[in-house]
């Protein structure tokens, strides 16, 4: 993704006025995780848009080499983006093949793909100037005569080939699609000569001879420039919308089913998006010195609580093809919720984070070949990992952890046991444990949506009914391990 520009921006706040709050965290790698992943992987490839690419916002005076990554890190390993982070942690060679790009959205991913498609594809912002160029002043070693852009034939074919032989690959693609997609068009309606702009001049001649702060006027004319643009806005916005949109949950799951079938076999995660730009400092977060300036939400709770319910809804709807997909395809779906941002783009603590989110999702050796009915990708992979690595359940036979099984109550009892590490927790002694587990229950059904608020909410009125470990059939042994994870962490 690229950010936006000021117009596009101000369009955008003004269609909707969000801030919000933010928690720091230390830059380092889960160790425990590193350890057990190291060496587990010898070809990594990192596939994705600017997020993934390691584009970065800031700009060091400094660094000549930064400033090189910063702007051109289309198919370029950037020095501490998080496949960086990522290669150095886990990989014995500490190798990776960078084939990310800013702009690049699901369009962009089937066109080196797919050879018909590339073929056919006529997509008026295909490879859109917010791609960087990688060397558009030399030609490809093959002799073709083509210069090395993105798209080329040249990087098409080594594109599919480094599919092909990976052996992992992270997928960090969407935000493009719909987020800065929109943008793009936004863009052009300004740059495009309409009658907003005779508008403009004639309200900049007569202000430049009133009284007004130089200020006032800018921000009248850009007022005025947004007024008369806006018709056009309003006419083409929900087209771009549906078209960014339509093509997002279109192509997901062919260039999912693209990838599968030049490899078959290779380790796939998939990154879900968070809410980058609208976390970045133009609402009152300054990514690089990590702290919040002019107040930011704090002096605004309602401002904030606003904020958390838009983001939530933007990503709940960019993120449902990938996280539907993990179920269809087998994939590992990472959560990246909590990086933080400079502008439209992590800072260096958050590709820390998304890495560590990576390699802590990784699908363990061990367990991922013990249950039959919970292979990697399902949706409660992880947290069936996470339970039954900490001895909190087990599968109900050798090779299967039945997920969409009830609960029993001696089931939720031992389990709880487990975590405690007391044998008495079921007859009502410890409480509070039972206050935490019942509130765990209900936090955990929430974020399942409204069924899953009532099955959380349901089983917090039976577990805390005179202390007492009763299920009712109302939660699987599934969402038990994710409501016992987040307990335990």
């Amino acid at each position: 993704m690229r950010k936006v520009t000021r117009k596009t921006l101000a369009v955008f706040l003004a269609l909707a006025m969000v801030s919000g709050t933010f928690v720091c965290f230390a830059a380092e790698l889960n160790q425990d995780a590193v350890n057990k992943h190291y060496g587990q992987f010898e070809n990594y490839l990192l596939l994705g848009d600017s997020v993934a690419s390691g584009y970065r916002d800031e700009v060091s005076d400094n660094d000549a080499d930064f400033n090189e990554a910063n702007n051109e890190s289309t198919y370029y390993r950037v020095p501490g983006s998080y496949a960086d982070v990522l290669a150095n942690a886990i990989i014995a060679d500490k190798s990776m093949t960078a084939y990310a790009g800013p702009g690049y959205r699901t369009i962009e991913m089937r066109y080196m793909l797919e050879d018909d498609f590339a073929a056919t594809c006529e997509d008026e912002y295909l490879f859109w100037p917010s791609h960087l160029y990688v060397y558009e002043d030399q030609l490809a070693p093959d002799g073709s005569g083509e210069y090395l852009l993105p798209g080329a034939e040249y990087f098409r074919k080594d594109f599919q080939k480094s599919v092909a032989e990976a052996d992992l690959i992270t997928l960090g693609v969407g935000g493009n699609d719909w987020g800065a997609y929109l943008g793009w068009v936004v863009n052009k309606i300004f740059a495009e000569k309409n009658i907003a702009d005779e508008y403009v001049e004639m309200l900049q001649e007569v202000m430049a001879n009133s009284n007004l702060d130089l200020g006032s006027i800018e921000d009248i004319v850009e007022i005025a420039h947004l007024a008369g643009a806006l018709p056009t806005l309003l006419e083409e916005i929900p087209a771009a919308l549906e078209y960014g949109l339509g093509n997002f949950y279109k192509n997901w799951d062919i260039m999912i089913q693209d990838i599968y079938d030049l490899n078959p076999d290779v380790t796939l995660m998939v990154l879900g998006m968070s809410d980058n730009s609208l976390k970045g400092k133009y609402y009152d977060y300054n990514g690089v010195e990590g702290e919040l300036v002019n107040g930011g939400a704090e002096e605004d709770p309602a401002k904030a609580q606003l904020m958390s319910t838009i983001v939530g809804f933007i990503m709940g709807v960019g993120n449902k093809p990938m996280i539907d997909g993990a179920e269809t395809f087998g994939y590992t779906y990472v959560d990246t919720d909590g990086t933080t941002y400079v502008d439209s783009h992590p800072d260096a603590a958050g590709h820390v984070f998304i890495a560590n989110k990576i390699i802590e999702a990784l699908p363990d050796p061990e367990i991922s070949t013990m249950f039959n009915d919970v292979a990697p990708g399902h949706k409660y992979y992880n947290d069936v990992e996470y339970v039954v690595t900490n001895g909190i359940m087990t599968g109900t036979s050798e090779n299967t952890f039945s997920p969409d099984a009830y609960l029993t109550t001696g089931q939720l009892a031992a389990a709880f046991n487990a975590m405690v590490g007391t044998n008495d927790s079921t007859s009502g002694t410890d409480k509070v444990s039972v206050l935490k587990l019942a509130i765990s229950f209900f936090t955990g059904g929430i974020k399942d949506g409204f069924s899953g608020l009532i099955k959380g909410f349901k089983l917090c009125v039976e577990v805390m009914s005179d202390n007492d470990f009763k299920t009712g059939a109302t939660v699987t042994r599934g969402e038990a391990a994710s409501y016992f994870r987040a307990f335990s962490e």
